[in-house]
């Protein structure tokens, strides 16, 4: 198990690009289609270039429960980053602050903002909605398929407001 992480860590920062395909089943939150993901090795501080692009030409569509789409992908930002954070400390090995996230809606063509996303800030998100159900999530590393089971931000009930407050508030840089 050590070596596969470890291993997993080596190509996650020697290879040009990762692409990371996510397959959603019931969550505690809504899930949301989602076109493709992408981590590179641009590191500028610690930080990992990413994106999320997403099929949605209107992102302000209900998702269910109380949030829109976007809130949903903001969310699955978050998840992503806190589980590669956690993955990272128990590895060890490089440097990893986080992800600077370009996102972009109608298949690329809609640009919504780059979000940096911290380890910390992931993890001060992670404690204060708390983790539901994992997510299962295939993950390809330079050509080779994963499946990873990524806990998703436990939205519902009284945080659904609170989560819309803090997507409305957290602007792209």
């Amino acid at each position: 198990m050590k070596k596969r992480l470890l291993f997993k860590s080596a190509l996650a920062l020697f290879s040009t690009v990762l692409g990371l395909n996510i397959v959603a089943i019931a969550v505690a939150r809504p899930s949301v289609p989602l076109g493709f993901i992408v981590v590179d090795t641009y590191n500028e501080n610690g930080f990992f270039g990413a994106s999320l692009q997403v099929p949605d030409r209107n992102t302000t569509v209900d998702a269910g429960g109380g949030l829109r789409r976007y809130d949903v992908h903001i969310a699955k930002m978050f998840e992503i980053t806190h589980h590669s954070c956690q993955e990272v400390h128990r590895d060890g090995g490089y440097e990893f602050n986080g992800y600077s996230w370009n996102y972009s809606a109608n298949n690329g063509s809609i640009d919504m903002g780059r979000f940096l996303i911290s380890c910390r800030l992931a993890q001060d998100i992670a404690t204060a909605y708390g983790l539901g159900n994992s997510e299962r999530t295939e993950i390809t590393y330079y050509r080779a398929d994963n499946v990873e089971y990524i806990p998703t931000l436990n939205i519902v009930g009284g945080k659904v407001d609170c989560w819309r407050q803090f997507t409305h508030n957290f602007v792209p840089r």
